[in-house]
């Protein structure tokens, strides 16, 4: 996992799988389709970006996590826009990508492995809705999950998290 390009981000707070994260402001690719409510084909619309279907006809780097945000009209999936782009983010052909800014902020996290399923992500979000109450902090956002491994990687192995943004009370 090492070789891919992360987020930065400052860890303020950890307890057990949970922790308090200061994100800097970051670029992103988003795909939002509202024919495509599950994102189906949102990893392979992705992947042609970064393997040259954009404007400047350039392969970009894989990163790492690719990010899921459920809104209430359907889900978006985004990759990582690298550092070395940020001056100059290739625009998409595709005309259901965006490139957005994630701005920086205060995120909740809680961390688990082993492969996703529904029932898995809903305790997650369960346990990260107790985890916020419970330090006094206010959701400020809808819950992102945060995939880090590809699908080859060995269950035990695999690293997921849910992500909420959060502001103090």
């Amino acid at each position: 996992m090492s070789k891919y390009e992360t987020p930065d981000y400052e860890i303020l707070e950890k307890e057990s799988d949970f922790e308090l994260r200061k994100y800097r402001q970051f670029y992103i690719v988003a795909y939002d389709n509202r024919k495509d409510p599950n994102v189906d084909r949102g990893f392979r619309t992705l992947f042609k970006y970064i393997s040259s279907e954009n404007e400047a006809n350039e392969k970009i780097a894989m990163t790492v996590p690719v990010i899921q945000e459920e809104t209430e009209e359907n889900r978006k999936m985004a990759f990582v826009v690298p550092k070395a782009y940020w001056d100059r983010v290739p625009q998409p052909k595709d005309p259901n990508l965006k490139v957005e800014r994630f701005e920086e902020g205060l995120f909740t996290v809680v961390r688990f492995s082993g492969n996703r399923s529904q029932t898995k992500e809903q305790s997650m979000k369960k346990r990260l809705d107790k985890w916020v109450a419970d330090k006094g902090r206010i959701k400020a956002s809808s819950f992102m999950l945060a995939s880090y491994n590809g699908p080859f990687t060995l269950p035990p192995f695999k690293r997921n998290e849910i992500w909420v943004r959060v502001k103090e009370a």
